[in-house]
């Protein structure tokens, strides 16, 4: 059996497309609904579901964050494999029960695709995943790292497109980081440093809502940009331990976080703003070399050449270009 865990927080505008898309599903799965402390209607409509289905049950627990609502379903689900999946988001029950049916005895963890979803205009779009689909079957985790390291447009390594036997994350103590931004990077880190083999399927399963204005990652605020300086550095922790694939894996994440930290450094004011300048200088030389395509290469000639804070000037008054022009 499969266990859907589905963090529930204020999202009764998007949850029966969710729930209803779970329990369309004809493999043998449960739906393990945490509602995380919501403060609209949530929470009642999830007991109304348990109510008329008997797969789905509820858990009701104070306000926590998407990484303890995770946790809470990881060791409370009944089904020998987890898959997450957001509450805004829903899944394909055709393509989810095709790639569910590759499961084997022997997966610890099963890949697969998604869809963006735009709401305003109502379209699915395959995520652009080119490399991705140049592996199928069960391939070594170390290759798929590799392509995820070389992929110039995304291959976005987020906790809901695996499927992972419950035991394997139990035994490596694989539970998320609380209270943290970005805990999807933190996590599939620390997986794929404990997995040998995954089994890839190119079945676009997931549905990723887009455009959702009031989700947490719509607005940059100053923890995102601190939490991505707490994982660089978990990070940079765990390459010691790493194989070299592993470790380039790893490198090329710490490079991501950085350049986008560099971007957003300039909306932060006052003493987050120092902060953040600190951290940068603290990890120019681990992450710098490793941030990702041209703008990454040009970024770390303007840190050498011009510094930190005139380098994110730059980066800040780019930005503002772009979006003037998107507006003309």
């Amino acid at each position: 059996m499969v266990s859907i865990v589905v963090p529930v927080y204020n999202v009764e505008r998007y949850l029966e497309e969710c729930v209803e898309s779970a329990r369309k599903l004809k493999a043998d799965v449960e739906i393990l609904l945490i509602d995380d402390g919501s403060t609209d209607r949530s929470g009642i409509l999830c007991d109304g579901w348990a109510e008329k289905d008997s797969r789905i049950r509820v858990i009701h627990q104070k306000n926590g964050g998407l990484s303890a609502a995770r946790n809470t379903g990881i060791q409370n689900v009944r089904g020998e494999y987890v898959l997450f999946l957001d509450a805004d988001d829903f899944l394909d029950p055709v393509e989810t029960d095709r790639m569910l049916a590759r499961l084997h005895p022997d997966t610890d963890i099963l890949m697969g695709m998604y869809n963006a979803y735009y709401t305003d205009r109502n379209i699915s779009e395959p995520e652009n995943s080119s490399g991705f689909l140049s592996l199928e079957g069960e391939v070594a985790a170390g290759e798929i790292l590799a392509v995820a390291t070389a992929c110039k447009d995304g291959c976005y390594m987020t906790a809901w497109r695996f499927v992972c036997r419950r035991d394997f994350l139990l035994e490596h103590n694989l539970l998320f980081l609380p209270g943290i931004y970005h805990e999807d990077e933190e996590w599939t880190s620390r997986l794929f440093l404990k997995a040998d083999r995954v089994t890839v399927t190119h079945h676009y399963f997931y549905q990723y809502r887009q455009a959702r204005s009031d989700s947490i990652m719509a607005v940059v605020k100053p923890k995102h940009l601190f939490d991505s300086c707490m994982i660089i550095e978990r990070m940079d922790g765990l390459c010691f331990a790493a194989a070299e694939d592993k470790k380039a894996y790893l490198c090329g994440r710490m490079g991501r976080l950085y350049l986008n930290n560099l971007i957003h450094h300039r909306s932060l004011d006052g003493t987050d703003r120092q902060r953040s300048e600190a951290l940068l200088k603290r990890w120019q030389s681990a992450c710098a070399p490793h941030m990702p395509g041209l703008l990454g290469r040009l970024t770390a000639v303007c840190v050498n050449l011009l510094g930190i804070d005139l380098t994110c000037q730059i980066l800040a008054a780019a930005r503002q270009v772009k979006r003037m022009a998107k507006g003309a």
